[in-house]
């Protein structure tokens, strides 16, 4: 029984949105992203990964989208990048993998073209929760984004 709270915050902007999400460690780190962005006000159309790195691009460990992982050449794109399917990898293994503690976070970016920057902050781990818990939104802060608004202000 393991679970965890998530802090997602959008990374030009990280006091005025985010947004907390408890996950089972059972759930794929695809399932986490899909619950992220419909509750900050992203489609789920482009590509994105998940890394280790506040620099995110510089991430030596990325987890990226299931179809862009599928479609790859099978080698990452620099010599010292690991790659790994999303939508394989729990975010259990990915916690093992990054070992992960209270109040580390990941980064998360999604559109290549645009890049919504967002990192989540591990806020808790929740050992009473069950390990399939499915992404569920617990506390917000601030209005989601307007993707394709014309008003497209973003703080870079």
């Amino acid at each position: 029984m393991t679970a965890y709270r998530f802090q997602v915050k959008f990374a030009p902007d990280p006091t005025s949105l985010w947004r907390d999400i408890v996950v089972g460690a059972d759930r794929r780190i695809a399932e986490f992203q899909s619950a992220i962005n419909p509750a900050v006000g992203l489609d789920q159309t482009h590509l994105w990964f998940m890394g280790n790195d506040e620099e995110y691009w510089d991430s030596e460990l990325k987890y990226q989208c299931p179809q862009e992982y599928e479609q790859s050449s099978g080698g990452p794109a620099l010599r010292t990048e690991r790659l790994e399917n999303a939508g394989e990898v729990t975010l259990g293994e990915m916690a093992r993998q990054l070992s992960l503690e209270k109040y580390d976070r990941i980064c998360y970016l999604y559109d290549y073209g645009d890049e919504w920057r967002f990192y989540a902050i591990l806020k808790q781990v929740l050992d009473d929760e069950l390990r399939d818990t499915e992404p569920t939104i617990v506390n917000t802060e601030g209005e989601s984004i307007d993707q394709y608004g014309s008003s497209r202000e973003r703080c870079f």
